[in-house]
């Protein structure tokens, strides 16, 4: 399993930043997407250790770059940016709380691996950048998005008392 998230993630930046034409991209940004979704159901889905395996290969690193359409880097598509911004969420709630689809206690250090990683790719910035960003399509639905990420992102070092 180790092997095939390792893959997955390799495969959520293939051909990044690379135009060649319409077709050519739609179909590399259909590799990128499909590799984030089944990442997404692993962290959805595992358990503790595919989480900790997720943090081992920079899942939340990955996310960000997918978000990072600030700088013209990266998919500028809505649902992309929206479908990221959600994975992060779940992702840090997930560590921070525990289990979703299958129980298991909070997980504080991969929460906090994992927030290095955000920071280290500018993550938080990326996240408050699609405040400005012009969206046409799902602006109301990113903006609250970009608001439940913000929040998740803000809650990792809150020590509970």
């Amino acid at each position: 399993m180790s092997n095939l998230i390792r893959s997955l993630a390799l495969l959520t930046c293939y051909k990044h930043n690379i135009h060649l034409n319409e077709e050519y991209n739609q179909q590399t940004l259909s590799i990128r997407r499909n590799s984030r979704n089944c990442l997404s159901w692993i962290h959805y889905y595992g358990n503790e250790l595919y989480h900790s395996k997720l943090v081992s290969i920079r899942y939340a690193g990955v996310l960000v770059i997918a978000i990072s359409a600030a700088g013209g880097q990266g998919e500028e598509q809505d649902n992309e940016i929206n479908d990221s911004l959600v994975y992060i969420q779940q992702f840090l709630n997930n560590l921070h709380l525990g289990g979703n689809y299958t129980y298991f206690p909070p997980q504080v250090f991969l929460a906090r691996i994992s927030m290095e990683q955000i920071e280290e790719e500018g993550g938080i910035e990326e996240v408050e950048s699609q405040f400005v960003n012009n969206r046409k399509v799902l602006s109301g639905f990113i903006n609250d998005q970009v608001k439940w990420t913000k929040a998740a992102t803000l809650n990792h070092f809150i020590p509970n008392s």
